[in-house]
């Protein structure tokens, strides 16, 4: 009997950094057992049975019935089964509840199905007939992993809520800012009118203050539309569009802090696949970086901002004229909670960022800046299928 531990189980494996979970938490974790045979079927339910909830599945489609019915947190799969293979369930779970572990278990030791298996993120490949013993630790590593990953989509999304409400506030700063002067001019005229309405300009007049009821209904907008989640959040969408909007709604901090904006977007990309509203955030949490960064430098503030296509990716650029960010901090910016900035910065944004491009398969880079300085971050997101 061979045991392949995939190099991402090693430590869940060996129980570094993590606390075991079995019935002292009080929650019993789920299991689905997956074989054409009964007989490995009933061997593996009655190993499992006094520590988890087994759940059986004779064949890949039933196995994916109860994923969408049942807690599932590991899957222990035959590789070679009738019609879909162990491989293709692996694959399958991993695109819809990406948590979930996989152990493939099979009498066929192949290393060309063990790379398959590496390929599409399995915890552990292990050959028929397996040692009790050995695969009770497997599975009680697989299920420590599972809570993990579990615990980290909780943090990420918590950071995720306590970062947008962190760019709101500052962008609504700014906002409050802006409205003091269409306020003032409304204000002006209103009072011209009450002292004399029979104004030879009267119209020229209201057609103003029209004008400037407009430019605060926009701003108002533009913040609704912000904190608005879509009813459809993952979806077909252009870049330049989700980038356009971002601009939009950072128009008043970009004036406030003196930032001169230039644009190079490429017209005719090709659309992405993402969740508008994280997009949005990513993008939105670089803009309000660069600004920081920039906050303190008298010289000139500079926001160029780039689209492009590169291959089967679309790709943003959002680069400032700030003091850059060092070699040595460039891999630790983008963990939750690390920040440059001491006492008044949260270490929230770019770890946000990170999350979200993972999240549809997209990656995110900090470079040098083109003319020497600053900070250079590129997005690059795949096309839709």
């Amino acid at each position: 009997m061979a045991v392949q531990v995939l190099p991402e189980a090693r430590k869940f494996a060996l129980g570094e950094d993590f606390q075991d979970t079995g019935k002292s938490t009080g929650a019993i974790s789920h299991v689905l057992i997956v074989d054409d045979e009964n007989g490995p079927r009933q061997a593996l339910r009655m190993l499992l049975k006094e520590d988890y909830a087994v759940h059986l599945a004779p064949n890949v489609a039933e196995a994916l019935d109860l994923l969408k019915q049942e807690p599932i947190g590991l899957v222990i799969t035959d590789l070679r089964m009738p019609e879909q293979s162990g491989v293709d369930l692996l694959r399958e779970t991993k695109r819809v509840r990406p948590d979930i572990q996989v152990i493939i278990f099979t009498g066929y030791g192949q290393l060309e199905t063990a790379m398959k298996a590496v390929e599409y993120g399995a915890f552990a490949y292990v050959e028929k007939p397996f040692d009790n013993d050995v695969m009770l630790d497997m599975v009680k590593s697989a299920i420590r992993k599972h809570q993990h990953e579990r615990e980290r989509h909780t943090f990420e999304q918590l950071a995720l809520e306590a970062s947008r409400f962190e760019t709101l506030g500052r962008l609504v700063s700014g906002m409050m800012h802006d409205l003091g002067t269409p306020l003032t001019v409304l204000s002006s005229h209103i009072e011209l009118l009450m002292m004399n309405p029979d104004r030879d300009d009267l119209l020229r007049r209201l057609d103003t203050m029209k004008g400037q009821v407009q430019y605060c209904a926009e701003m108002a907008k533009s913040t609704m539309n912000y904190l608005r989640h879509d009813a459809n959040p993952s979806r077909t969408v252009d870049l330049n569009e989700v980038l356009m909007m971002c601009l939009k709604f950072a128009a008043p901090l970009l004036r406030e802090q003196r930032v001169d904006l230039e644009q190079e977007l490429e017209e005719t990309l090709a659309p992405m696949n993402c969740d508008v509203v994280l997009m949005r955030q990513a993008i939105m949490n670089i803009i309000t970086n660069a600004c920081q960064a920039m906050s303190t430098q008298e010289n000139e503030r500079n926001l160029n901002i780039t689209t492009w296509a590169e291959g089967d990716r679309v790709c943003l650029s959002i680069e400032d004229s700030g003091p850059g960010i060092p070699e040595e901090l460039r891999e630790s910016v983008f963990e939750t909670f690390f920040s440059t900035k001491g006492q008044s910065g949260t270490g929230l944004g770019l770890g946000v960022v990170r999350n979200v491009m993972r999240r549809f398969n997209g990656t995110v880079d900090l470079q040098n800046g083109r003319h020497g300085s600053g900070a250079c971050f590129v997005l690059r997101m795949p096309v839709a299928n």
